[in-house]
């Protein structure tokens, strides 16, 4: 099967959050299962240059068809660790990924529309037909809506759509705006509640939303975490649009790389160890308070890797402590 990844990061390249690693991660594992996978990001001006091996020319002066003209783009690929990877670099006085920073920017629902229209035209022009265009989060929230409206009447009628959510609390909301500059047009089509427009505010997209209606497959981390974002707060509002779409919306647990992450291999830790013998483990233990100047002493430590956000357990942090 023919795999291409759409997302706003991989890992090690350009990294923001957990979404990095999932792309990258899953990208090799289905390699690994013998499948075809490449990838599409935006080429920002702050990535990890370093981790991209042999970046050459793939598209020259890609044209975008953007608010009625055009953008021209160049798209670039290279392999990040044995993933073919294209990255699409605007030329625009927008300067949309050359800001030095991934998210963040007033603008980004429209970064990120122009980048989702911009991949699908680097698939229909270059001649790829995947048999899944994998997209992820709000970012590509708008590659399913353009397939079905748009370019499956144009050769692309094959193509199917797996739509990952990994956070539901940023959604992607915006102004038809979007509509204008990606060529969608017609607000009052996409302004219904079954299509585009936000649960709870009548003036506004939810590319999120988008995603979820016109996707073929919807997923999210865990089959517990599908539960709690139809039924609980976690869906920040999507629980009803789920709920309409439960045919195709599930979990899918995250798992875990135990080529780089398992101790009886791991270099980077002071001695290692597996479950026959966990010696290593107090070994590490030491090490890590001698490098940090901790006292020496046997009480615990507690390791934190996430950011300071309520929706990364930190509170369950003090809670065991307690």
């Amino acid at each position: 099967m023919y795999v291409v990844q759409i997302a706003s990061e991989c890992a090690p390249v350009i990294k923001a959050g957990g979404l990095g690693d999932v792309v990258y991660g899953l990208s090799r594992e289905l390699e690994n299962r013998g499948h075809c996978v490449e990838l599409i990001q935006p080429m920002y001006d702050c990535m990890r240059y370093d981790h991209i091996w042999g970046l050459h020319d793939a598209y020259r002066d890609l044209g975008v068809p953007w608010y009625g003209g055009e953008i021209k783009c160049d798209v670039f690929c290279g392999w990040v660790h044995g993933r073919v990877c294209f990255f699409i670099q605007p030329k625009s006085q927008d300067r949309f990924f050359d800001r030095g920073y991934v998210y963040g920017g007033n603008d980004d629902p429209m970064r990120f529309a122009f980048f989702s229209k911009a991949a699908m035209e680097f698939l229909l022009k270059s001649n790829k037909r995947p048999d899944v265009i994998h997209c992820h989060d709000w970012q590509t929230g708008l590659i399913p809506v353009m397939l079905y409206e748009m370019y499956q009447y144009y050769g692309m009628e094959r193509q199917r759509v797996c739509y990952s959510i990994h956070n539901f609390r940023h959604q992607g909301n915006c102004g038809n705006e979007i509509l204008e500059a990606t060529g969608l047009n017609r607000p009052e089509y996409y302004f219904h509640y079954d299509r585009l427009q936000d649960n709870f505010n009548p003036f506004a997209l939810n590319l999120m939303k988008g995603g979820i209606v016109y996707s073929n497959y919807v997923n999210t981390v865990s089959p517990h975490h599908a539960w709690e974002a139809r039924f609980t707060e976690v869906g920040y509002g999507l629980g009803h649009t789920l709920e309409l779409h439960q045919e195709k919306f599930s979990g899918i647990l995250n798992g875990v790389d135990y080529n780089l992450w398992n101790p009886e291999t791991d270099e980077l830790i002071e001695s290692q160890y597996n479950i026959d013998d966990l010696k290593g483990k107090a070994k590490n233990k030491k090490a890590l308070r001698e490098r940090l100047l901790l006292a020496d002493n046997d009480q615990p430590i507690i390791a934190y890797i996430g950011r300071l956000d309520d929706q990364k357990g930190v509170n369950q942090v003090q809670h065991a402590i307690i």
